[in-house]
């Protein structure tokens, strides 16, 4: 059956950054038109659609159900469609000259460095753009074809998930962590045991980093029984904070290669607390056959080969 779609991509791209948005002046600069456009391509959509999807009050456009139902479909399939384009530019040989990386800001550490450097020695006609934010929105940037890969913490987040493909690049070990102006552990205490842990005052990150996962697991183990101080939505701002001296963290063991510099110290936990988060390469399945995107798999190897022959957990002395 011939089906014709009753408006453009355009307008319905406009639409959607509008949803999203809701201030003309933002669209209207996301989408390098002006705001009377922006005006107009919604007014049209409405005419094309023939029902009415927003009730204007004031200088604003408020969604209404027509508009909500309209954004949740068309967000998926403007995605997919974005997808197919650059899945046929790859099969006619077309090569994209930017690759939209998603990055957990742990990795700025070590693996983006790393990329930074031996990614433009192998395909200097291809540049990396990072982006960081937690699992929960690279996740759901990558299934808007907003970010072509991702670097990020989790095996839960990626069971049962046929869309896309996994590349396990390490597992890090998670560590207590304190200030070094602060009451070290004795000799004694290390690893760190659960008695030690109830009696610290913590800070973490929020709900929906990998880190967080980790932590809770931890915290199932004390049977809940800490206290939270703080939680924070930067893993460099949580570890600069803590440099008040008054509170701990765990951290990933691999922080403490920039122990001094970030002036913490990091210590082990007894084994039947241990945890540990892998960190994966994830992308969208079709994105396997990218030329460039294999390029980044294949320094995302490298430096995991490298790092499994190093890693050594934190010993306390760090």
């Amino acid at each position: 059956m011939n089906r014709r779609v009753p408006t453009t991509i355009k307008r319905l791209e406009i639409f959607i950054s509008y949803m999203e948005q809701t201030n003309m002046n933002q669209v209207a600069e996301t989408m390098d038109i002006n705001t009377l456009s922006v005006y107009r391509a919604i007014h049209a959509l409405e005419e094309d659609l023939g029902c009415v999807l927003f009730e204007k009050r004031g200088r604003s456009l408020v969604p209404l159900q027509a508009a909500q139902i309209l954004y949740q479909q068309c967000v998926t399939t403007l995605s997919d469609l974005s997808r197919a384009i650059e899945n046929t530019q790859i099969a006619a040989g077309i090569t994209p000259k930017k690759i939209r990386v998603g990055s957990v800001n742990s990795l700025t550490i070590d693996l983006v460095p790393h990329l930074l450097t031996a990614y433009r020695e192998r395909r200097p006609d291809v540049q990396l753009e990072f982006h960081s934010g937690s699992n929960c929105e690279l996740l759901d940037k990558l299934k808007r074809s907003d970010l072509d890969v991702l670097m990020i913490y989790g095996d839960q987040l990626l069971e049962h998930n046929t869309s896309y493909t996994a590349m396990k690049l390490f597992d890090d070990q998670i560590s207590f962590s304190v200030a070094i102006t602060s009451e070290q552990p004795k000799p004694s205490q290390v690893p760190i045991q659960a008695d030690y842990l109830r009696r610290q005052s913590y800070m973490t990150l929020t709900k929906g980093f990998g880190l967080r996962e980790a932590f809770d697991r931890v915290l199932a183990k004390l049977d809940g029984k800490v206290e939270i101080h703080s939680e924070f939505s930067s893993i460099f701002g949580l570890s600069f904070a803590l440099k008040s001296g008054a509170y701990a963290a765990l951290l990933p063991t691999r922080m403490s290669e920039v122990s001094a510099q970030i002036g913490l110290k990091f210590y082990p936990l007894a084994p039947e607390l241990a945890e540990s988060h892998g960190i994966y390469l994830l992308m969208n399945r079709a994105s396997e056959h990218n030329p460039a995107i294999r390029a980044l798999i294949a320094e995302c190897r490298m430096y995991s080969l490298r790092w499994q022959k190093s890693a050594h957990p934190a010993d306390g002395v760090q």
